[in-house]
This record gives C-alpha cells, sequence and structure tokens, in this order.
C-alpha cells in the first residue's frame, strides 16, 4: 500500500509542476542589430561609444541585449546600458569591472533585460563607456539589442 500511495504522491507533483508550464507563444515582431567589429571605448572615462540603435513604434516591447567588454591593462569598471535617443533616458544599465589584475575577468559579457511602454516611435541606442581615463577597454565584436 505504501509504494502505490508514493507513487501517486509522486504523480500528483509531477502533474502539478508540468500543469505551471505555459505553452510558447510567437513572437510577431523583431528588432534586432548586432556589431560585425570590434570598438575601442572613448580614451577618456564617461565618454560614451554608440554600438548599435534600433527603432521601435509606440507600444510595450521587451528589450534585451549585451556586449562584451575585454580589457588587457589594468582594472576598469565598463558600463553598458540602452539609451532612448530621442530623451537622452537611460532605460537599463549594467556594467563589469575587466582587467590583468588578479581576481578580475579579462573579460565579461554585460547584458540586461528591460521591459518598456512607448507612447511614441523611439531610437533604442546599445551604448558603452568606463570610468578610467586611457587607453584599454574595448567592445568585442557581436554586440547586440533586440526588442521583441
Amino acid at each position: 500500500m505504501k509504494p502505490l500511495a508514493l507513487t501517486s504522491s509522486l504523480l500528483a507533483i509531477v502533474g502539478s509542476v508540468v500543469s505551471l508550464t505555459l505553452p510558447a507563444t510567437a513572437i510577431n515582431v523583431a528588432y534586432f542589430a548586432k556589431t560585425t567589429q570590434g570598438f575601442d571605448l572613448p580614451y577618456y572615462g564617461g565618454q560614451e561609444l554608440r554600438l548599435a540603435e534600433i527603432v521601435l513604434p509606440r507600444g510595450k516591447w521587451v528589450i534585451n541585449y549585451s556586449a562584451t567588454a575585454v580589457n588587457r591593462a589594468l582594472n576598469d569598471t565598463v558600463r553598458c546600458y540602452v539609451r532612448a535617443k530621442e530623451t537622452g533616458e537611460m532605460i537599463s544599465i549594467h556594467a563589469a569591472q575587466v582587467g590583468l589584475v588578479a581576481g578580475t575577468a579579462f573579460a565579461s559579457t554585460i547584458s540586461g533585460v528591460t521591459v518598456v511602454n512607448l507612447n511614441e516611435q523611439t531610437t533604442m541606442v546599445l551604448t558603452c563607456t568606463h570610468d578610467g581615463t586611457g587607453s584599454g577597454p574595448y567592445i568585442e565584436y557581436g554586440a547586440e539589442i533586440a526588442a521583441y
């Protein structure tokens, strides 16, 4: 009798987990841009490097972005974000510290995802900066921004 009770309990657990899984839905429209070459970040810290942009019509959008920061010099913090070109508003920002000092990664992928509800057509720009001044950090090819 106990094996049957255990089996019934396991089936109930599996059934409850399976019922929580929603079916996949198709994406009607997607916008995407990707870089095909690497870019050095500006010499002076805080200056923006615009990598890629997409123009979104009004509506609700999920925006996803990623960029790989590489640094063969002393540690520096690299920040990548999505900015609305028309208003200058920063939509989402993430950062990573990269460099050659022990305990820091030589390269790191910076990524983020956010949801926006746009009242009008807006250009979303994937942008990166670094905190320090001097040459060193760059963004590897393949930085991308997508909205769906």
